[in-house]
């Protein structure tokens, strides 16, 4: 049996236009055990890249109800996708998402590290001492 400790996923998600347009972006979804709270985003547009990390919990909790209040916010759209909305200094951008395929890839990371477990995965002293160290 191995030890598995990261799960991933290439998916397309539909940013919305300001004009209501939907257009198609690559994104990479990331999970690791070392950071067993977080989900890396990054977004693929032409020559551009961004990343985000995301709070596990907000995504699948954003599956049912809404979620998020702050610079991340998903909430359920339809039966069949969900409205993932980021917002920085930069501008606000609005994503559709298929639930059936965020649940598909939140469902992987919980077989890296079962829902209520993070802790096991993650050692808050020493995470403290590297912040402190720096």
């Amino acid at each position: 049996m191995t030890n598995v400790t990261r799960a991933g996923a290439e998916l397309v998600f539909a940013f919305i236009t300001p004009a209501g347009r939907p257009v198609p972006v690559d994104v990479e979804l990331a999970y690791r055990a070392e950071d067993p709270h977080a989900v890396s985003m990054t977004f693929r547009m032409a020559e551009q890249e961004t990343t985000w990390l995301v709070s596990r919990d907000l995504l699948a909790d954003g599956l049912i109800t809404r979620s998020g209040g702050g610079d991340v916010r998903l909430r359920p759209y339809t039966s069949e996708m969900a409205v993932l909305e980021l917002c920085s200094d930069n501008g606000h951008a609005v994503f559709h998402v298929r639930s059936s395929e965020l649940q598909a890839f939140l469902n992987s990371t919980y077989d890296v590290v079962a829902p209520g477990r993070e802790s096991d995965h993650f050692d808050f002293d020493a995470e403290l001492r590297r912040l402190l160290a720096q």
